[in-house]
This record gives C-alpha cells, structure tokens and sequence, in this order.
C-alpha cells in the first residue's frame, strides 16, 4: 500500500505497520518524512487527534471532508477500540481487513457497513484509486 500511493501523500501509522513502513525508503514531501508514526496500536488516539485538528484548522463541518483515509488491520483485539473509537468521531468510510474478525456478526457487519461505510480492504492499486477519487 505505502509503495502505490503517491509521493505527495503522507503516511501516518500506528501500531505493527510502522516496522514495515520504516524499512521503507519513501522520501520527504518539503523535508517532512512521509511515514510519521504515532507509535503503538494504543496511541491511535494520537491519528484522531490530528484529524480533528486538521478539521478544526481547515474550518470544516465534518472530519469526513478531510483527504483522509483510515486502514485498520485486524490482527489483534485491540483493533476493534481503534474502530470504535473512529466510529464515535463520526469518521466513515473506514477499510478494514485483510479478514472481519470471527466475532462480527453479518448483522453486526451489515449495520457498520450501512451506517458507516465500512469497506473491506481490497489490492494495494484497488484501495489507492479510490483512496484518491475521495472514497
């Protein structure tokens, strides 16, 4: 995913993705490194934060007009509060995956698809597309 997005974006990560990314040779935008980390899964808090300020300083109604994009990886529990608290923020259109956690019901699936915009996480190219076209 890091490799397929432009080189005007910037990368901000929490968590186990950071040793992949850091490995990563992906440049600066203007002397700022692309992949800023936030550190582990618990300082997630940290990504919202600079969403919210980010919303504040642009004057917007709604964090979803940011040119944001959230991936959340399901490989432990501690994902799931990650995606709980993003969906209390109102932020939709979050991807998720590569697999929902067996705990998800389809109707619990269903209702966050629906009233959210959950999306699975698809290929690297399929993601950054529609990443860039705002979905």
């Amino acid at each position: 995913m890091a490799k397929a997005l432009p080189e005007d974006t910037v990368i901000l990560t929490a968590g186990c993705a950071e040793f992949k990314y850091n490995k990563l040779d992906l440049g600066d935008i203007d002397g700022i490194p692309r992949v800023l980390d936030a550190g582990q899964c618990n300082d997630s808090y940290s990504l919202a934060v600079i969403a919210m300020e980010l919303q504040k300083a642009f004057e917007l109604d709604d964090i979803n007009d940011l040119p944001l994009s959230f991936d959340i990886a399901w490989y432990e529990q501690k994902a799931v509060l990650v995606l709980l608290a993003l969906l209390s923020l109102g932020v939709k259109g979050i991807r998720v995956g590569p697999t929902l956690p067996g705990f998800l019901s389809p109707g619990v699936a269903n209702a966050l698809i629906e009233k959210f915009d959950l999306k699975p996480i698809g290929t690297p190219e399929e993601d950054v597309e529609a990443m860039m076209a705002g979905n």
